[in-house]
């Protein structure tokens, strides 16, 4: 340290050194052999100048070649430095020789990288850790269980593990680019839970509230209504996730509308997850591997939606032995098949379910076609290491009909397909290609007449994961999807009277993203990157242009090609701050454009005419940015997670109504809807705890959520529909025995927003309700619980027969939870209101509240054969 200082404040007499140097005479030495010493004898000899030394950095009798002509000090102080390897000072006639510092050698890094995978099925595992013993260093799967790591040549300890799997551990020596295929075998019965400490940075991300991920199982031990768990209607009980009402599968995130959710499956959107008008999720429970959602910091490579993303990623199927499943209950029925077509190479899975409660409505309908059924497939081929393919189509639909011939009724359905080739570039560059389709259809059939409406997408993507560094690790590709949208499509009766179709609209978006992750020290990892989209709508068409009064004011016939288009581009930014061993802090923003929106003619819980809308010239796309602060904590050791996010979400061009407005059947359909802005702001908490006898969670939100309308209630700010100040969720698993599972489910909420009537008036003798705020009143608050027994039938755990039987009680407190509230006459001097009510009759009004299931019981048999 000495020796810098005194080189440092050589450096600042620079001056005065170069001065000496251009002072002394030129100097000549012509030896082709000359010891050391005595060349530095000559030179001080013609320069005047004295060196100044240590032995141990020269060896004064070392003999060397040295040529120099008329050479000024400088020139030959330069040529002993190569000569001999000694750095030099020159200070008040002094030249001083000191030891020239080696260059740090450059440090050797390698790539472990490869794949884990349960080695009963040989399923790969997403989110699976890797921890580098005594390093602090580790990593997780990705959402196809590959893994890299940059680290230092050397021999590491690598630890494998997986919540239900023995850890394993392997010494391996690090001296090039390893590949390290691991399959982890699943923990015995009768062994404790390995617990495996992975660095507290590589864990918390998968914990923090605006990026949860969850297990399928969790979710699975809900309390199930109906004898059928539902994998998005959980999610409900989440924070930051609140359900629409009673019995619905529609939800609302951060305060956005229904439409801004995407739930897609393997990549392929699912327009409508939900069976029987909400009552049950899309997805057969068996078919989901692990379910990220994403409420916040949605990462560059999907959307484009404003409030959440719920990614669903399928078991591939048993590579190694056939399995049999099937559950069996009075309203529905699944059955799911696992097979290898050649062991550790391919396999299928394959997932039927059939609701079967026809037998209600025998009594009440004519020839009753009241069901929804699904078809799951997915299929999977190991080319070799470095490639694999899958293909996953997912088919569901549901039937409401009766009458003559059992034509007349609803019909809807959603169908998706993706193809997906995974390729290895290097242990440094992962890729995976998809083609997927996603496809919603809306019927409706009052003979002769039938309406539609339809929309469909094809997609073709590719996405890079560049494992650049011990530091740096980035993704990035490209899309481009095509859209077909038909908002409306009718087929009359000759007899009646002619009504107008609806234009079908053909669109395709265009997509660049980047985002990458550097870590800029041991407790800072800053993540950073952008959405490019380009949206274009195409022609040949013809559309109305509407004025600022949303009145038609041009007809416009647009040619072959793109007529209108958007381009936004779209950042995200997060910074991530490790405050202990425990906890961690999360700054994020992100933009978010939408182009897609759902027009609805009802806000009640079930479907109703839905029509799908492109951005277009009169629809401007929906933008929101947010801000998030999350704070995660984890205790490995009893398994107990806390975190709490803090958000603030600033949304454009909202969609309302104009009052009266009608939304199907409307070639003018555009002018019905009126554009604003919304903020969403709260806080959310959860208090997880993951292992033992008794574990479960608790999720609390607070939140409001106002939107503002220029043209809709006097152009002052109102409550949404989905603004609930207070959301309380608490989950209860508790193993009562060996063989009996006991779980409960209780919910809590503040009631929807609705604009009720301030007064009524008479009017040529009819009552008129006269309405003040929007918004102005609120549903009594919603209580519910459920409950569930589980008890295991077959007495060995290891048994390949393994059955169980689960009786479950939706709302088993029987609280009338209102969802709707009318305003009718009533019928009799019984005060027993009539819904509709003939507004022509002179009786007294009344509100009349409706609720849906106070108390609903099922039981359930399930069975599986490995």
């Amino acid at each position: 340290m000495q020796k810098f200082l005194f080189i440092l404040i050589l450096s600042l007499l620079g001056g005065s050194v170069s001065a000496q140097n251009e002072s002394s005479p030129p100097i000549t030495i012509n030896e082709s052999s000359i010891r050391v010493g005595k060349l530095l004898k000559e030179i001080s000899r013609q320069s005047g100048h004295d060196f100044s030394y240590n032995s141990r950095i020269l060896d004064a009798r070392q003999t060397i070649s040295f040529q120099v002509e008329d050479a000024s000090l400088q020139e030959v102080l330069n040529t002993l430095s190569r000569k001999i390897g000694v750095a030099f000072q020159v200070f008040e006639g002094q030249i001083i020789l000191t030891a020239l510092e080696e260059p740090e050698p450059e440090e050797e890094f390698f790539t472990l990288s490869g794949f884990l995978s349960d080695k009963s099925t040989g399923e790969n595992l997403m989110s699976a850790s890797i921890y580098i013993k005594n390093t602090g260093r580790g990593a997780l799967t990705n959402e196809f269980g590959y893994y890299a790591l940059s680290l230092k040549k050397g021999t590491y300890t690598i630890v494998y593990s997986y919540v239900g799997f023995e850890a394993v551990e392997e010494k391996i020596e690090l001296k090039n680019d390893t590949r390290k295929m691991v399959a982890l075998p699943p923990a015995s019965i009768d062994l404790p839970e390995i617990v495996v400490a992975l660095p507290i940075k590589e864990m918390l991300p998968t914990r923090q509230p605006g990026a949860l991920q969850v297990s399928p199982t969790e979710l699975n031990s809900l309390p199930e209504f109906g004898g059928e768990s539902g994998l998005v209607k959980g999610l409900q009980s989440l924070p930051g996730i609140k359900s629409h009402s009673d019995g619905s599968a529609f939800f609302y995130t951060r305060g956005g509308e229904r439409d801004q959710n995407l739930v897609i499956i393997d990549d392929a959107p699912i327009y409508n997850p939900s069976h029987l008008l909400g009552f049950y999720s899309m997805i057969i429970p068996d078919f989901a591997k692990n379910i990220t959602v994403y409420k916040s910091d949605m990462p560059a490579n999907i959307g484009d939606r404003l409030s959440s993303i719920i990614s669903i990623r399928t078991k591939d199927g048993n590579l190694n032995k056939f399995s049999l499943g099937a559950a069996f209950n009075p309203l529905v029925s699944r059955l799911s098949i696992e097979t290898p077509i050649k062991k550790q190479k391919s396999s299928l899975y394959l997932s039927l379910r059939r609701s079967t409660y026809e037998w209600l409505f025998q009594n009440a309908v004519d020839q009753p076609q009241f069901f929804f059924q699904d078809f799951h497939l997915k299929w999977n081929w190991k080319i070799n290491d470095k490639n694999r393919l899958f293909f996953t189509t997912i088919q569901g639909r549901d039937v409401l009909a009766g009458g003559t011939g059992a034509v007349n009724g609803f019909r809807w359905g959603n169908s998706a397909a993706t193809v997906r080739w995974n390729h290895i570039f290097g242990p440094k560059l992962f890729s995976n290609t998809t083609m997927y389709s996603g496809n919603y259809s809306y019927n409706v059939t009052v003979v002769p007449n039938h309406w539609k409406s339809e929309l469909g997408s094809l997609s073709l993507k590719t996405d890079f994961t560049h494992f650049a560094g011990p530091k740096y690790t980035s993704r990035f590709g490209f899309e481009v999807i095509g859209y077909f949208t038909n908002p409306g499509e009718l087929s009359i009766d000759s007899s009646t009277a002619v009504l107008p179709n609806l234009g079908s609209d053909y669109s395709r978006k265009g997509v660049l993203y980047y985002q990458g992750a550097f870590e800029l020290g041991k407790k800072w990892t800053l993540n950073s990157g952008f959405r490019l989209t380009n949206w274009q709508n195409l022609g040949p068409t013809n559309y109305v242009l509407l004025n600022e009064n949303h009145e038609p004011e041009e007809l416009i016939t647009a040619g072959a090609g793109v007529y209108n288009n958007y381009v936004n581009l779209d950042p995200r930014l997060s910074l991530e701050f490790q405050v202990d061993s425990t906890s961690m802090l999360k700054f994020s923003y992100g933009r978010y454009s939408q182009y897609l929106q759902l027009i609805l003619n009802s806000i009640g819980p079930f479907s109703a005419f839905e029509v799908w809308l492109p951005a277009s010239p009169n629809i401007k796309p929906q933008t929101a940015q947010q801000f998030s602060l999350d704070y995660t904590s984890y205790y490995q050791k009893p398994g107990i997670g806390l975190s709490a996010s803090a958000y603030y979400k600033l949304a454009q061009n909202q969609i309302e109504y104009a009052p009266h407005a009608i939304t199907y059947l409307n070639p003018l359909l555009e002018g019905e809807l009126r554009f604003g802005t919304s903020q969403a702001y709260g806080l959310e908490v959860m208090f997880k705890k993951e292992r033992g006898k008794l574990n479960g969670w608790i999720a609390y939100t607070w939140s409001r959520v106002f939107r503002n309308t220029p043209e809709l209630n006097g152009g002052n700010s109102y409550p949404a529909f989905q603004d609930r100040p207070h959301d309380l969720s608490v989950v209860l698993n508790w193993q009562m025995k060996p063989r009996v599972l006991f779980s409960a489910y209780w919910t809590s909420y503040s009631g929807s927003t609705f604009t009720s009537p301030t007064g009524f008036y008479e009017f040529n003798g009819e009552t008129i309700p006269v309405f003040g705020e929007r918004n102005n009143d609120r549903l009594p608050t919603y209580h519910r619980m459920d409950i569930a027994f589980k008890f295991q039938l077959n007495k060995k755990p290891e048994a390949k027969y393994k059955h169980d039987l689960t009786l479950s009680v939706y709302n088993v407190l029987a609280h009338k939870n209102v969802y709707s509230i009318k305003f009718n006459k009533l019928e009799s001097d019984a005060y027993f209101p009539r819904v509709p009510s003939n507004v022509l009759l002179e009786n007294t009004l009344s509100a009349s509240q409706i609720d849906l299931i106070r108390f609903f019981p099922s039981l359930t048999y399930t069975f599986k054969i490995n």
